[in-house]
């Protein structure tokens, strides 16, 4: 990633999109550096008062899960397959309270907060082990857990790619819902475009590590600026049948092993002009609260 710059405030739904490959999950892995050790991150993180980029793993240990959550991609992949989902939710609850609670008091709050979630038979699903539940009830499962905690950001990588079309619109819903009700500031990792535009209040453009374009929901994809936020745009199958085939984005994203001097998108842009070779792009600010690295403005 390069020069990556974003906020987000209390209660706010954030998308981050772009190409498989465009640095959306190394976004998110950094902000709670989970990286590999082999990484390293120049400038700042931070979360109130505390800098990520430079905290202890102490620090980082009292944050991670309790003021900033999580869900990963394979919710499977998340659970533990031999511990059954009340003995996986209660260590999340107990973590959270640091202290003992009766048995019968978590049992029912763990219900209660599959309940939240639109579990219909919450009371079973806690006896449960994850290979017995649908993947849209196992990533109901890890958004409980995740805000069992009551996060003040929840980091959502691509929680939806492995449901179908009908569940995936569910767990979007919910998960704004959630954010709404608990004020929960919520960051989606998504390459699904619709999906953005149902839910995100701002929607951020990255391509090959970098941010090319952030606005709100309605300015982006109403009044895209950048060539590649555009043409990724028109690569989008909308819901009127056309004749032909989807457009496609000519070329291939560069090679982010060498240095790259001007515009990363530059090889694969109609518009490119000399000096998107040669020099980075400026960041441009064409309207209110819209902003976009590009030479055409």
């Amino acid at each position: 990633m390069d020069d990556v710059s974003l906020s987000i405030t209390s209660g706010e739904f954030i998308a981050v999109v772009g190409e498989s490959g465009c640095g959306k999950s190394t976004l998110a892995l950094a902000i709670l550096r989970l990286l590999p050790p082999n990484s390293e991150i120049k400038g700042r993180i931070r979360f109130g008062d505390t800098d990520l980029a430079n905290a202890t793993i102490r620090e980082l240990t009292a944050l991670r899960g309790t003021k900033i959550g999580m869900i990963f991609q394979e919710p499977q992949s998340s659970l533990n397959p031999i511990e059954k989902i009340g003995t996986q939710m209660a260590e999340t609850i107990q973590i959270k309270e640091k202290n003992s609670v009766h048995q019968d008091r978590l049992r029912n709050e763990i219900v209660e907060r599959l309940r939240g979630v639109r579990i219909a038979d919450p009371e079973k699903t806690v006896d449960r082990y994850p290979f017995q539940l649908s993947g849209g009830m196992a990533q109901r499962v890890m958004i409980a857990m995740a805000l069992s905690q009551k996060p003040s950001i929840l980091i959502a990588d691509e929680p939806t790619s492995a449901l179908d079309v009908t569940t995936q619109a569910q767990i979007i819903q919910l998960m704004k819902d959630l954010a709404k009700a608990t004020d929960t500031a919520i960051i989606l990792i998504t390459h699904d475009l619709g999906v953005a535009a149902q839910v995100a209040d701002r929607v951020v453009v990255m391509y090959a590590g970098e941010i090319v374009e952030e606005g709100t929901a309605k300015q982006v994809f109403q009044n895209p600026l950048h060539p590649y936020t555009k043409a990724l745009l028109r690569c989008y199958p909308n819901t009127v049948k056309s004749a032909g085939h989807l457009e496609t984005i000519e070329g291939s994203v560069p090679d982010l092993r060498t240095e790259i001097r001007g515009c990363k998108f530059a090889s694969r842009c109609p518009h490119v002009k000399e000096i998107c070779i040669s020099d980075k792009p400026p960041e441009a600010l064409p309207e209110m609260n819209h902003r976009v690295k590009c030479t055409l403005y």
